[in-house]
C-alpha cells in the first residue's frame, strides 16, 4: 500500500496546481465512497445517493415554482 501512495505524491508533486485538485478530488471521492459502503459516514457531507433518495420521496410529483408575486417597491433614498 506505500507504493500507491508514493506514486499519488510523486504525480500530485509532477501536476500543474489544477491537475493535482482535480486528481485530488477524485481520490477523495473515491476514499467516500468506500467509506459510506462501509458504513462509515462523515457528518459534514450528505450520503451519496442523498438527491436520489429525496426524489423517490416525491415519486411523480411535479416540481414547479408558484408565481412569486410583485417585487416590493421601495422608496429611494
Amino acid at each position: 500500500m506505500r507504493a500507491i501512495a508514493e506514486q499519488l505524491d510523486a504525480k500530485l508533486n509532477s501536476l500543474d496546481a489544477k491537475a493535482a485538485s482535480s486528481l485530488e478530488k477524485l481520490v477523495r471521492d473515491a476514499l467516500e465512497m468506500v467509506e459510506s459502503s462501509n458504513g462509515i459516514s462523515r457528518s459534514d457531507r450528505l450520503p451519496l445517493d442523498f438527491f436520489s433518495r429525496i426524489a423517490r420521496e416525491f415519486g411523480g410529483e411535479p416540481f414547479e415554482r408558484p408565481p412569486q408575486g410583485e417585487f416590493e417597491k421601495r422608496e429611494e433614498w
